[in-house]
Order: structure tokens, then sequence, then C-alpha cells
């Protein structure tokens, strides 16, 4: 499941609008999630423990023939307690990416699509120049007449090259 997993979540976000809500996205946000939080939240209760546990060992655990368990355990577990948190916290984060590209792309899309590119103005849905600065916001196709979206290379109706 892990290999190339950074290049699935870029392949995935690469298309965002549409790509993050997607089936192949739900599922591995999931997964994602029910692996990492899981293994970051193990992983920072055991280390919380071993910390305490190591702290509150007191002078009698050094005692007369060296460490005693109450030290050593502790003190050998907290390592592997820090790689589980660490990796947990890593695949946690890749699944967030998933979920926030989604959200920021609807918020691009709610505050950013309807104004215009040079000046923010509000562009109405008929407006095919800014009302405020002239800024062409859309374009017309000298073959069908069509109105596109200003980022549009081919019309939308017939296919001609805008």
């Amino acid at each position: 499941m892990f290999n190339n997993l950074a290049e699935e979540i870029k392949n995935l976000n690469a298309d965002v609008k549409t790509v993050a809500n997607c089936e192949r996205a739900k599922k591995l946000r999931k997964k994602l999630l029910c692996i990492g939080l899981p293994l970051a939240i193990i992983g920072g209760v055991g280390l919380i423990t071993c910390f305490i546990l190591f702290a509150t060992a007191g002078f009698s655990a050094f005692g007369n023939g060296g460490f005693t368990p109450r030290v050593l355990i502790p003190f050998a577990l907290f390592i592997p307690f820090a790689i589980l948190m660490a990796v947990g916290v890593a695949i946690t984060n890749l699944g967030l990416k998933i979920i926030i590209t989604q959200y920021t792309t609807n918020l691009i899309d709610e505050t950013v699509g309807n104004n215009c590119s040079k000046c923010g103005d509000k562009i109405e849905p008929s407006e095919v120049f800014c009302s405020k600065c002239g800024t062409p916001v859309k374009k017309q196709c000298k073959k069908c007449q069509h109105i596109n979206n200003i980022k549009n290379k081919y019309c939308e109706k017939c296919g001609e090259k805008l």
C-alpha cells in the first residue's frame, strides 16, 4: 500500500477540482487516516508513558548493580515509540493533504472564480470584459461566437482553437 504513496497523492491532486472527491481519493484518504491516527496516538501515549516512568524512577533505580528494569525498559522503548509516532504523523499528514486540497479547491472556486484576475472586481456571468478595468474575462469563439472561459484553449461548443 505504501509503495509510491507520495506519487499516488500527487497524481490524485493533479486535477484537484474533480479528483479530490473521486472514489480512489476517498478510499486512500480513509486508509491513510485509519492507519496514521492510531499509530500517532499509540506512539505519543507510549512516549509520554516512557518519559513519566523514566522520570519517576528515582535514585533507587540506579542501584548497586547498575540500572534496574524500571529504568531500562522505558529507556529502551522510547525510540521505538518515537518512530511509531513519527510514522503515524507522516501517514496522517498525507491523508490530510488530500482533504485540504479538496477544501481549498472548493474555497478558491467560491471566492476567486467570479472575480477579475487583474483588479479583483466581481464579474457577472454575462460579462466578457471586466466592467472596472476592461480586462477580458471571457473569450468569444470566432467560428460559432460562443462565449468561453478565459482559460479555455478550445471552444466548449465547437472545439475550434481560441
